[in-house]
């Protein structure tokens, strides 16, 4: 729980594998406005221009419409599709599909296009 509010869990990553997975309460996406089906953060670093790793904390969102051009998204979509809920009886192969899918963005390049356009958002306070 975090001071500012004690019903907001704060989670810390440990280790480059952890994951933190929301089901519940997921936003909509930013791009299509689609409910989302999940919401994991996770560790990510990138090189900086110096050739020094940066570590950060991403968040990404699973859009059924925006992330199904990526396969391993697209698995854990039709998942979703299938199973009602994740229980007991299909939580490993879930967390499988997960890591996956997490794995395949922590190896997907910057879009330099997307990133000037949505900085140009951010500065003009879009987003």
């Amino acid at each position: 729980m975090t001071e500012e509010s004690p019903t907001t869990a704060a989670f810390a990553l440990v280790s480059d594998d952890e994951l933190c997975i929301a089901l519940a309460d997921v936003p909509a996406c930013l791009a299509c406005g689609i409910p989302g089906l999940l919401l994991v953060r996770y560790q990510h670093s990138w090189k900086n221009q110096s050739g020094d790793d940066v570590v950060g904390i991403r968040e990404t969102l699973l859009c059924p419409q925006c992330s199904a051009g990526n396969m391993a998204a697209a698995e854990l979509i039709a998942f979703f599709a299938v199973e009602e809920r994740t229980g007991l009886d299909n939580v490993d192969v879930f967390g499988d599909m997960v890591a996956a899918w997490v794995e395949s963005l922590r190896r997907a390049p910057v879009d330099e296009e997307l990133l000037t356009a949505e900085y140009d958002q951010w500065l003009r306070g879009a987003l």
